[in-house]
């Protein structure tokens, strides 16, 4: 019986294999049409790839949209902090570009002195002393010493009191030490009026200069040199402007209040005059 069974089993898979071959055969021939068994064949495995085919790409775009939205948010995040850094980015080119300005000035004015001079940076300035003092980056290495005068692109600021190795400690005129013996020149109508700067008005925010002689006529917008006959400073030296002129208590002379051609309040960069005082009596 399972002889039999076998032998039937083995004819099945030979007329199988026979009917295959012959299949092959039909259709490699050279036909103008296809058979029904054929397009039956073809339509049933279209049908098939449609059915399977579509969940698989559904799937694969909702990977694909997933893949970019991620994409696309972390490129946002980039732009994000790109933008939030805008502000800071415009803030460092501002002053990139106004100290490049500062230096300019600064070496346009020091070109025009008879006099070398050393660009140096404020690095430190007491919030309790500043209308007094402060501390540079430049010192003895640099060539400085106690007493050169050191100035703004707008005007006279101090006097170096005391040098150290890499670093130096400046004085400004608004200090009481600064307007000991400091001696000016005030140009009215081509004509020199000298007067010695007595002390700093701190309500006013001015220099007030005394010992100007009556009928001086100096008038407001008189602008204010140093005189270089008495004190540490170099003459010819901008100080300020004349702003108010008045009598003295006893009507014996004048006195003069001066606006500080310097901006007090903002001082970044600075150059010291190179000339010791001594060089003044030249």
């Amino acid at each position: 019986m399972n002889k039999l069974f076998n032998r039937n089993k083995m004819l099945m898979i030979l007329f199988g294999i026979i009917v295959l071959i012959l299949l092959i055969g039909f259709s490699m021939g050279d036909r103008d049409s296809t058979t029904k068994a054929e397009q039956f064949t073809a339509d049933a495995t279209a049908g098939t790839q449609t059915v399977i085919g579509a969940p698989l790409n559904f799937v694969s775009s909702i990977f694909s949209t997933i893949s970019k939205s991620f994409g696309a948010i972390e490129e946002n995040e980039k732009l994000k902090a790109k933008l939030d850094m805008l502000p800071q980015m415009e803030a460092d080119i501002e002053r990139l570009e106004a100290e490049n300005e500062e230096l300019r000035e600064a070496l346009d004015v020091s070109s025009k002195r008879e006099y070398d001079t050393t660009a140096a940076r404020v690095i430190s300035r007491s919030p309790d002393q500043w209308l007094n003092s402060f501390t540079i980056d430049k010192g003895e290495k640099d060539g400085l010493t106690e007493g050169m005068a050191v100035m703004t692109t707008e005007g006279l600021i101090g006097t170096v009191r005391r040098a150290n190795g890499g670093s130096s400690y400046i004085e400004m005129l608004t200090t009481s030490v600064s307007q000991n013996n400091l001696s000016v020149e005030i140009m009215h109508d081509d004509t020199p009026v000298y007067g010695n700067v007595s002390r700093y008005d701190n309500e006013r925010n001015l220099l007030v200069v005394e010992n100007i002689k009556n009928r001086s006529g100096l008038e407001k917008g008189d602008e204010v040199f140093t005189s270089g006959l008495v004190g540490d400073f170099p003459e010819g030296l901008i100080i300020g402007t004349v702003v108010e002129v008045e009598n003295d208590e006893y009507g014996l002379s004048q006195n003069a209040y001066v606006q500080l051609k310097s901006n007090v309040d903002d001082i970044d960069t600075v150059f010291v005059l190179k000339r010791s005082p001594e060089s003044t009596e030249d």
